[in-house]
């Protein structure tokens, strides 16, 4: 299997990169500065780039089985346009010309989803973000509605508190109806978003997940 990873060099994506090699897939990693990113391996392609050079990223995909997203807006209450939105969207573009059709990326569960059930997982990030990171809030959103909007077979996995702490694989999934800590490990999304690659168990589907 061939897998596209953008945003692999930041702390998530590496994780998942290694993950997606260990299992003895390909990868294409995007990434836009090669400095931040010192992982060889005979499987693994670099790919350097913009999220605004949309031919760049097209040719990233090219002939890929699933493009994976680990990018996210930046954690500050305000910054210049939207580059992870714009990014998605030049994304969803190349694969729709590329006729790829399998697309997992990232969110909070400030992305609304139409099996959540009222709770702190499904309410809290909302207000917290909403009063915090107005601008990544705005941009996460408008995010999911692109992707959900799409006609790929998406998945969006959303979480709220991501840790450095080691991985132990208890990860929780649900929509507000299942009892989970908020926090969870970056190791534990990557092995996560692993399954998710190889058994597509959550397609067209935004889970929510924990520890």
């Amino acid at each position: 299997m061939k897998v596209t990873i953008f945003g692999a060099s930041g702390a998530i994506g590496k994780l998942l990169v290694n993950k997606v090699l260990e299992k003895g897939y390909f990868v294409t990693a995007y990434i836009r500065n090669p400095a931040k990113f010192d992982l060889t391996h005979p499987n693994l392609k670099l790919f350097e780039g913009e999220l605004t050079d949309y031919h760049r990223i097209k040719e990233a995909v090219s002939g890929t089985d699933i493009v994976v997203s680990t990018l996210g807006p930046a954690l500050a209450r305000n910054y210049e346009g939207f580059p992870v939105l714009d990014g998605h969207k030049n994304i969803i573009r190349a694969m729709q010309s590329e006729q790829i059709r399998r697309f997992i990326t990232i969110a909070t569960p400030s992305v609304k989803f139409k099996r959540d059930k009222k709770s702190v997982a499904t309410i809290l990030p909302t207000i917290m973000a909403k009063l915090f990171l107005p601008k990544a809030y705005k941009e996460i959103v408008q995010i999911g509605e692109v992707v959900s909007g799409s006609d790929l077979d998406w998945t969006i996995i959303r979480f709220i508190a991501p840790t450095n702490k080691p991985g132990n694989a208890n990860v929780k999934a649900g929509f507000g109806d299942t009892k989970m800590s908020l926090s969870i490990s970056r190791a534990d999304i990557a092995g996560f978003i692993l399954e998710e690659i190889s058994n597509g168990k959550y397609i067209k589907s935004m889970p929510i997940i924990g520890s």
